[in-house]
């Protein structure tokens, strides 16, 4: 490819194989540079605070089980996210910071992400072209975000994109190399969250945009067919676990919709404008041909489908994010060609100034997101909060219930930090059953408990939160309602700690004294 630009007939001119060399090492530098870049917006207040929220409790509590528990896990729920588990159980074999240890898994991912959406921008464009969009790609607030989430899908992201990059190749050249690259990365995309194969959506619309399904359709059907004969078994038990995972989404809102259509829009806005100025027409596919599917395909896709079956959530498909910062890195290209061919100095200046007064505005637009994703604030709850909430005299367990069960996860990264707790409604441990939040007692035994103590400690959803219509949860509900006295309430990010104590104790008591602001 040609990277170096001549300027006029009295320009100096490299032989070809030392401008050869400078061109690489220019990419080089370029990479480097979006390495660093990487780094210091991935690592910059990572720790969040020293806090974490319960998604990333429950990656820390799975990958801390032994690959056995894991197994059994896996058979029971949460299969899609199953390999994820077991990468970061090896991660924390050999180095074990708490949820912190993940969130540099996280990093990493979008680390190599980023290279991948430069070397498919230098692959299409050139290197400035890819540098350009992997800036843009680092600088997208979902990428930002889920790139210090102790989650999945910044890797899931890393091998989309870069299986992307391989079917590139493989649409350029006629090597068998680059189908079987192509295979394995979305096999792994596949295994790490199922719906990383709905790229395969935006490659079909690719081929055909670009008319390559003659001549490489039924190379890339055999791909799609042994990924999906690899990925069936994840499938299958994926399947079967779908509706215990998934019951939670709620069909997709407006903000939803406006979320995917903002950004689709746009990208299919500046691929027709970058197809009309398009001059190398001698290219068999272009940038625009792959990054705009990318955008629209696998997004607008599970929104579809989210009419029947409500499974659209924005971080399921962060990949496509990578095709919108591709048509942006293009575009910032283009505009930096015009500005430096422009042979009036006043326009120049005037188009320069304009530029960077855009840049300036976007970028104080974006700042104080930036600055609020790194804050605790900025998660559902803070699990470290309910710490020291619950201290109790050493070797007296405190009689704690979790309103629902689920809210068990916020004592499950750091237990010892609890201090021993009577869990009243637990039969079974998460680790023993393999459950991600143990198994509750019968509704009879739960109520037999509570009626035990004369003072409980409630772990529970803030006011207002939809309440689970289950028989072990309107247990806990009435036994509080008609035995119980609500006297303390400490709040603390998505949740709050209540405070009961049995009714025929509670005129005694100072906690629940007459007058007193119940909430703290």
């Amino acid at each position: 490819m040609r990277y170096l630009e001549t300027r006029g007939a009295h320009d100096l001119r490299l032989p070809v194989h030392d401008q050869d060399r400078v061109n690489h090492w220019y990419e080089r530098l370029l990479a480097a540079v979006l390495v660093l870049l990487g780094l210091l917006v991935g690592f910059w207040k990572l720790s969040r605070d020293a806090t974490s929220w319960r998604d990333e409790t429950v990656s820390y509590a799975a990958g801390s089980r032994s690959r056995g528990e894991l197994w059994h896990l896996v058979q029971n729920v949460d299969a899609v996210h199953g390999l994820y588990y077991f990468l970061t159980h090896a991660v924390l074999a050999v180095w074990d910071d708490g949820v912190l240890t993940l969130r540099v898994m996280s990093v990493l991912g979008v680390l190599v992400a980023v290279l991948g959406v430069n070397a498919i921008g230098s692959r299409l464009g050139d290197p400035a072209t890819g540098f350009l969009a992997g800036v843009v790609f680092l600088c997208v607030p979902q990428v930002q975000f889920y790139a210090q989430e102790a989650r999945s899908y910044a890797l899931v992201t890393a091998a989309v994109v870069w299986a992307t990059w391989f079917f590139v190749r493989a649409l350029q050249e006629d090597e068998r190399r680059w189908c079987a690259g192509y295979g394995v990365l979305l096999l792994l995309a596949g295994w790490l969250h199922i719906f990383s194969l709905l790229a395969f959506l935006a490659h079909a619309l690719t081929l055909w945009l670009v008319g390559g399904l003659r001549a490489r359709g039924l190379r890339w059907l055999s791909t799609v067919a042994l990924v999906g004969f690899g990925i069936a078994p994840l499938a299958v038990v994926s399947a079967g676990q779908a509706s215990a995972q998934l019951d939670w989404l709620s069909r997709p809102g407006l903000q939803d919709w406006l979320g995917f259509a903002v950004p689709a829009t746009v990208a299919l806005a500046l691929g027709e404008l970058l197809r009309r100025r398009r001059r190398d027409s001698a290219r068999a596919i272009s940038l625009q041909a792959v990054a705009v599917p990318l955008m629209v395909a696998p997004a607008g896709f599970l929104l579809v489908v989210s009419f029947v079956h409500p499974w659209y959530v924005d971080r399921y498909v962060l990949y496509c994010m990578s095709g919108l910062a591709l048509l942006i890195g293009q575009a910032l290209r283009h505009w930096q060609l015009l500005l430096r061919a422009e042979g009036t100095p006043a326009l120049r200046r005037r188009r320069l100034f304009a530029t960077v007064a855009t840049g300036f505005v976007v970028f104080s637009a974006l700042a104080p997101w930036y600055w609020y994703m790194r804050l605790a604030a900025s998660r559902t709850d803070s699990v470290g909060s309910y710490w020291g909430l619950t201290a109790t005299a050493p070797g007296e367990p405190l009689p704690v219930l979790f309103q629902p069960a689920r809210r068990r996860v916020w004592v499950l990264a750091r237990p010892p930090v609890f201090g021993p707790l009577d869990d009243i409604a637990l039969r079974q441990t998460p680790e023993a059953s393999g459950t991600l939040y143990g198994v509750e007692a019968s509704p009879d035994m739960i109520r037999q408990r509570m009626l035990q103590h004369r003072e409980i400690n409630v772990l529970r959803d803030r006011p207002g939160q939809p309440l689970d219509d289950t028989p072990a949860e309107n247990a806990k509900r009435e036994v509080l309602r008609q035995h119980y006295q609500l006297c303390w309430v400490i709040q603390a990010p998505g949740g709050e700690v209540a405070t009961f104590i049995r009714r025929d104790a509670a005129p005694t008591d100072p906690l629940c004294a007459s007058g007193r602001v119940i909430r703290g």
